[in-house]
This record gives C-alpha cells, structure tokens and sequence, in this order.
C-alpha cells in the first residue's frame, strides 16, 4: 500500500541543480549560523539564527517573485534581510509569509491553478498570521490576493471565493479576539512613510516590462505582464497599510520593501537595455 503523495500548486521545492538555489541555501544557513553564535557569545535573543535565517530566505523569495526575470536582486534582498536582522531590526517572519504567498498567488510563477487544498492552506496561513495588526494586514492582504487571483484566471469558480471569504474572515476574528489593533495610530517615521506611499503609488501606476521568464509549470507560457504588476501593486499597498498600524513603526516593513524596490530598479535597467538594444 503506497502513501498518499503531498500535491500542491503553490508550494514548491529547491531545484538542487540551480546554482541560485543552492547559493540561497547556503546563505541561509550561513547567516543563521552567525545569527546562532551571536546568541551564544553576545547574549542575543534566543531566536537570533531563525529570525535572521528567515528574513535572509523571506527576502530572496518575495524577491524572486515580484522580478522573476533576474537573480542577482534576489540574492540583494537575502543579504539586506540577513544583515539587518542582524543589526537587530524587526523582522516579522509570519506577516512576511503571508506577503510571500500573496505576491506568488498573484503573479502566477507556478503557473497552475491552486488546488482546493491550497486554497485552505492559505485561508488557514491569513488566519494565523493575524494576531498582530501587521499579520492582520498581510492576512487581509493574502485574502485579497486569492479572490483576485481567482478573478483574473481564465476559470474561476466557487472554491476561490470561498477560500478568501474564510481567509478575510478567519483574519478578522484572530485580531478581533487578540484585541490586537491599536486604538489610535501609532506615530509614523514622517519621511518612511513618505517613502513607503509613494513606493506603492509607483506600484500602481507602472505596468513592468514584460516579463521572458516562463512560469514554472510543463506549459512553457511566459509570466503575464498584467499579474506581475498586480503582485507589485499588492505588496506595495499592503507594505504600506503594515506600516501604518504596526506599533513599532514602519520600521518592521523595511525587510519587506526592499525586495519591492528591487523589483522596481531592476525594472528600470531592463527598459533601458531593451531601448539600447533597439537603438542598435
């Protein structure tokens, strides 16, 4: 008798044959084996190694799937997350899951429709992630992301609206019953937020370039133009709200921005080689 076999169409494993994957993993490793010794020689806090494992990992994979066309960003972002979990900036892992998969829902990489234990998984993963107001909002944000995505597909039924009805749901109850949002709003790092509202207006309004790399499925299709850009827009809308009902300031988002602002840059170096290219 064979077991049962784990099939999902939003998770997905390592390639061992990728050189990238294999330098993001020992990354990974690495900066959270330095993360380990500052615990046993500095005193650090006990989670040191996991928190700066995970934002090292997070910011690669968030990376990777707001500018799937290039690599070295990615590994950009993974080195900014480990360094400044490092220096002791807040990192927020959970809430960052929820931006990881709203942002892979929602431009599509894997390529497949969600299966229907994806679709609870996730609404499980909003659920969770919200007893803080900034997991509140990237559960809120994940369950925008799975109606959305349902929307733009070519087939979309009964099972995605449901899963973001439970997801928005769930996310609002865990807050509600934590009695975890602030009263008021906190006070705002003035020239951050700044940055971080006009980081989501460029989100909105500039459509990327359009993307050469194929989505990750047997079909060979390339990555739609059109989800790349409501990925961007997403994340940068939801890094923005985070930053606003966070108590600790905007401070915690700054792990999830910089890959977005990646994105954008290396969007704009790509525009200006295919001008170069057509000038030729």
């Amino acid at each position: 008798m064979t077991g049962m076999r784990f099939r999902s169409h939003v998770l997905r494993p390592l390639d061992p044959n990728s050189r990238w994957n294999v330098a993001i993993v020992a990354i990974t490793l690495l900066s959270g084996g330095v993360g380990a010794l500052l615990t046993l020689t500095q005193d650090r806090g006990p989670w040191l190694a996991v928190e700066v494992g995970g934002a090292a990992f997070l910011s690669w994979a968030v990376a990777r799937e707001l500018d799937p066309d290039h690599q070295l960003g990615a590994m950009a972002a993974s080195l900014f997350g480990a360094v400044w979990a490092l220096v002791g900036g807040p990192t927020s892992l959970l809430p960052f899951i929820g931006l990881l998969m709203a942002s892979r829902l929602l431009v599509g990489t894997t390529g497949r429709r969600p299966l229907v234990g994806d679709l609870a998984g996730m609404a499980v993963l909003a659920t969770l992630i919200s007893y803080t107001p900034l997991g509140w909002v990237m559960g809120s944000g994940l369950a925008l992301a799975i109606y959305v995505d349902d929307r733009m597909s070519d087939e979309h039924g009964r099972q995605g609206l449901l899963a973001a009805l439970g997801a928005a749901i769930g996310a609002t109850a865990v807050v509600t019953l934590t009695d975890s949002l602030p009263d008021s709003l906190p006070p705002v790092d003035p020239l951050l937020t700044l940055g971080l509202g006009l980081l989501a207006i460029v989100t909105v309004v500039r459509m990327p370039a359009e993307p050469v790399s194929f989505v990750d499925s047997r079909s060979k299709a390339f990555l739609r133009a059109d989800r790349l850009q409501a990925g961007r827009a997403v994340a940068g809308l939801l890094i923005f709200a985070g930053s606003l009902v966070q108590p600790i300031g905007a401070r915690s988002v700054i792990p999830m921005a910089f890959p977005l602002v990646i994105a954008l840059v290396s969007d704009q170096v790509e525009r200006l080689r295919r001008a170069r290219r057509g000038r030729r």
